[in-house]
């Protein structure tokens, strides 16, 4: 008896991914055309996905130029001066 094929529900294309689950066997699909493809179990899948949020939040951070303190300007002036 042949085992019929998963039913794959896309969850996000992205211009260097795609991400694809079937819910019956509860495993991610992680596809990089032309690169390498994984398959993760649900639970895999969301701590690995917690930690590359957790680094893309840190490198955000250390990549992005600190902002610059915006100049307080004090008017010594009030209505009756003018």
């Amino acid at each position: 008896m042949m085992k019929r094929p998963c039913p794959v529900e896309h969850i996000i294309t992205s211009n260097y991914c795609q991400l694809s689950v079937c819910m019956e066997c509860k495993i991610v699909n992680l596809n990089i055309p032309g690169r390498i493809s994984f398959q993760f179990e649900l639970q895999q899948f969301f701590e690995i996905a917690d930690a590359f949020n957790k680094a893309s939040q840190i490198l955000k951070i250390k990549l992005n130029p600190k902002p610059k303190k915006a100049k307080i300007v004090e008017l010594n002036c009030s209505i009756r001066d003018r």
